[in-house]
């Protein structure tokens, strides 16, 4: 048997529009084709075999990377921040965001089980909101990644100037983005190993810091004997002064802020998914996720406002560190402060490889201009990789138009809660229009696989309405408000192109539905309709 050649290009129409959304159509079709002439397609897709992305991550990696990847610099550093601008209050906004989480990931437990979609939350965003939508969507995921990724760099900077501060925190953020920048040229087996090695070193530095910080409530270590709750409330104050010492409505203010520690949740779901049983491991997946970051996030934060006065945090040095250093314990101040370089490495690294894919996925599915679909030798989408790149460099060159670390940190910080935040609010969403439709063709709660909780009011409330609010809130915090001027356009304006489009005919609409998967009607038919 002879080995056919690759067919050559097809002709195109100069006349049918290939920018900006291209038909993904034509790219499954060359799918097919290719397998059956057993030759290498010019654009493959991953779901459809041997000729996708490079695959090298293991699924115990896929866990230790989805858990420590919500734990990153804006946990260590931005917590400080946090703390110094509303005292103990930071643990009842941590309960709220830990809420929010919480409903989130039951809601898309409820829509991953009853709706199996590859395309996750941007497929349910198009089939139960709409396609313009889920088009915003997908490019503020996106945007999501590429300023988070420049906020870990500078968060490394800040904690580099800490061992060499006669280096200035720029340039140790520049050489931080290049290390980022060297490494994701590499396939993804070494992505793997390295994230799930950090993963484990993060989850530990918090259990150390749990341990370590309740011995020196107790008094039994360090050098402040018994201190129990005398930190959060000194004699002779006020309760609600000690609680809120910048008042309650400072919770509303930075409750977006707050978002930015659990985004990356979504992945566990989204690996649950992929399994044999969806339908145990799913519901499992969403409510373990939960517990462990009320074990691994919330609870060291407890222990941390019980020992370090909210006068003495700040963005200068891992909070965490300053504690330690606080009671005598400078050696391991100085091990917290470089395990928290490597945790803003490692999330920094994650992040990119997220923003890759999903520009990869937008790609496919014609939400993006197709080129950035092409890979390498290697199967590694390097054109989506380098307009990544080229993005994150732009982002981190703000820095120029800000005053300083600081700002700029808590700036990018701000544009990655907003457009992360958007995609919780459209799982929300979706979960909510699919319950609507479902009952409007006879369905109960009892015909649901693993029900969202409390739904519709719990989703509408918790994962809407108050995600909404803290986004608004951000527009009339002038520490935060700049940071609209880039997270409003990434959402609007890929909205804008797809909606200008389609009403011009010159734009197909994009398949949300994959070959292999049930419409909406096939899965629940219409019960009032006599068979």
């Amino acid at each position: 048997m002879t080995k056919t050649s690759p067919p050559q290009d097809p002709v195109r129409d100069r006349n049918e529009p290939d920018f900006p959304f291209p038909d993904s159509d034509p790219i499954k079709e060359e799918i097919e084709e290719s397998k059956a002439h057993h030759h290498r397609p010019r654009d493959p897709l991953p779901p459809m075999g041997e000729f996708g992305l490079k695959r090298g991550i293991r699924p115990w990696m896929a866990n230790l990377i989805a858990i420590g990847g919500i734990i990153g610099s804006c946990y260590f550093l931005g917590t400080g921040y946090l703390i110094s601008e509303m005292g103990p209050s930071v643990i009842l906004l941590y309960a709220i965001g830990g809420l929010i989480i919480y409903t989130v990931m039951q809601s898309f437990a409820e829509l991953l089980v009853n709706v199996p979609r590859q395309g996750n939350f941007i497929s349910y965003s198009a089939e139960f909101i709409s396609p313009t939508w889920a088009v915003g969507t997908g490019w503020s995921y996106w945007f999501n990644w590429c300023a988070y990724i420049p906020s870990e760099a500078v968060a490394g900077g800040i904690i580099m100037h800490v061992f060499v501060p006669t280096v200035p925190v720029v340039l140790w953020a520049v050489a931080f983005l290049l290390m980022i920048t060297l490494l994701n040229l590499i396939h993804v087996g070494g992505f793997g190993l390295v994230e799930s090695s950090l993963a484990i070193i993060k989850i530990v530095h918090n259990i150390i810091f749990c341990v370590v910080a309740a011995l020196i409530v107790l008094g039994l270590i360090g050098t402040a004997g018994f201190i129990g709750t005398s930190v959060v409330f000194p004699p002779g104050g006020n309760l609600y002064d000690d609680i809120f010492p910048a008042g309650a409505f400072i919770l509303v203010a930075n409750m977006a802020l707050i978002l930015v520690n659990f985004q990356g949740s979504e992945i566990v779901g989204l690996a649950a998914a992929e399994t044999q049983n969806p339908k145990q491991t799913v519901p499992k997946a969403c409510r373990q996720v939960v517990h462990r970051i009320i074990r691994v996030d919330i609870l060291p934060i407890l222990f941390l406002i019980l020992i370090i006065p909210f006068a003495e945090a700040g963005l200068t040095d891992s909070v965490f560190s300053t504690a330690l250093a606080k009671y005598g314990f400078q050696e391991a101040a100085a091990v917290l402060s470089f395990i928290v370089l490597t945790a803003a490495f490692s999330c920094a690294n994650s992040g990119f490889y997220g923003a890759v894919r999903a520009l990869y996925g937008l790609s496919i599915e014609g939400m993006a201009p197709r080129f950035l679909s092409r890979l390498n030798r290697n199967c590694v989408p390097m054109v989506g990789t380098l307009v990544t790149l080229a993005c994150c460099w732009l982002v981190l060159s703000l820095w120029w138009f800000t005053n300083g670390e600081g700002q700029l940190y808590i700036w990018l910080l701000s544009v990655s809660a907003f457009t992360g935040a958007i995609c919780w609010i459209s799982i929300c969403w979706a979960q909510v229009v699919f319950r609507r439709r479902i009952y409007e063709r006879g369905y109960t709660d009892a015909d649901i696989v693993a029900p969202a909780p409390l739904s519709p009011w719990m989703p509408v409330i918790v994962g809407v309405i108050l995600e909404v609010i803290a986004l608004v809130v951000l527009a009339f915090n002038p520490a935060l408000s700049g940071s609209l001027y880039l997270s409003v356009p990434v959402l609007c304006v890929p909205m804008f192109i797809y909606w200008v489009g389609r009403r011009t005919n010159r734009l197909k609409a994009f398949r949300y539905l994959n070959r292999d998967e049930k419409s909406f009607d096939e899965l629940f038919p219409d019960k009032r309709v006599k068979q």
